[in-house]
């Protein structure tokens, strides 16, 4: 009797080397793939406020050059706002650099033995030109160098735009596309999970806002300079699951010794680190809702995955991509037979 061909095994190994092949080109392609990327899932959550103005009789194509226009502004003002403040901080440096040199000696210390076993080692196996080569001045990056980057950053500036605009101007034309070619996906589930993701994170973007603001209050009340950037940073890192939160803890240790003496110095970071629990543990979950809340095993790999294939922009597009397949699959399984409300529910 011939052995019977396990059919689903195959399916699962063809699905698995198309995700490993989808990830090889994401990685090939980034400068084309990320700003697309970001654009659509910035599409996505900004999705209500063009359906509102195209409720209100505007084009598409005019609703969409609107919404355009209203990131790029905000987007600008947050810049204008910010950059004195950021100035200021990078001005610190050195002041943070010259506090730091004590600490900076002492680990120097533990790990000269280290260095010294280094050293002899490389004394022993270096020949004359080994020695020519390492005495040779290590290239310094130059003007011509950065402005070389200018180029490729304003194509994917260019990409993000563009991108971003047809999307939300072409978006419904593009859901009935994909919804008549792919059989497990239609209009009405594209649009619902759109929306979904969209409440969540306008809910998240609220939460965030609140806590920033909340942290710079602190913050002022602390002593802690430039309040409003801190605020700032916890509210752009706050969407940064574990990670975000994890940074603006540590540059609070890093800005509280600098600025203060004994305990006072780490008073900055523990109360942010207790603000973000509370608001991990209580303030999010009541607001967001257990049904819509994300297996922490999911969210952790999806970021470490995304900042791995992409660096920070992955991390900003991570979380978003997590919620939206969730969101695809969740509504794909529900019962048929559910209710109109059971299925928002």
């Amino acid at each position: 009797m011939e052995p019977r061909i396990n059919v689903p095994s195959y399916r699962h190994l063809l699905f698995l080397l198309c995700a490993i092949a989808i990830g090889v080109a994401f990685d090939q392609a980034q400068s084309f793939f990320a700003p697309v990327l970001s654009a659509v899932v910035l599409g996505v959550v900004l999705a209500p406020g063009m359906d509102r103005l195209t409720g209100f009789g505007l084009h598409p194509a005019l609703a969409a050059l609107t919404i355009l226009i209203l990131f790029i502004c905000s987007a600008a003002s947050v810049f204008i706002l910010t950059e004195p403040a950021i100035s200021a901080a990078i001005a610190q440096g050195p002041v943070i650099w010259s506090e730091f040199e004590g600490l900076i000696d002492l680990l120097r210390g533990v790990v000269s033995g280290v260095q010294d076993i280094q050293d002899t080692v490389t004394e022993a196996l270096t020949e004359d030109e080994g020695v020519e080569a390492a005495e040779a001045e290590v290239p310094v990056p130059t003007v011509m160098d950065a402005l070389s980057y200018g180029p490729s950053l304003i194509s994917g500036l260019l990409i993000f735009i563009g991108t971003f605009y047809f999307f939300l101007a072409g978006r419904a034309d593009l859901y009935e596309r994909v919804g008549r070619r792919i059989d497990s996906l239609d209009e009405a589930q594209l649009y619902n999970a759109e929306k979904r993701v969209s409440r969540y994170f306008l809910t998240i973007a609220f939460i965030n806002g609140c806590f920033g603001i909340l942290v710079a209050l602190v913050m002022m009340l602390l002593g802690m300079p430039q309040p409003g950037l801190w605020g700032l940073g916890a509210f752009l890192l706050n969407f940064l699951l574990y990670l975000g939160p994890a940074v603006v803890a540590l540059a609070l240790l890093v800005v509280g010794t600098v600025t203060f003496d004994g305990v006072y110095a780490v008073l900055p970071m523990a109360m942010f680190v207790s603000m973000n629990m509370i608001e991990g543990q209580f303030v999010t979950p009541s607001l967001v809702g257990q049904r819509m809340a994300l297996n922490p095993l999911f969210v952790f790999l999806s970021i470490v995955f995304w900042l791995w294939l992409w660096g920070p922009i992955g991390g900003l597009v991570a979380i978003p991509l997590l919620v939206w397949a969730l969101f695809i699959v969740s509504d794909g399984t529900q019962d048929p037979n559910a209710t109109p409300a059971e299925a928002e529910s």
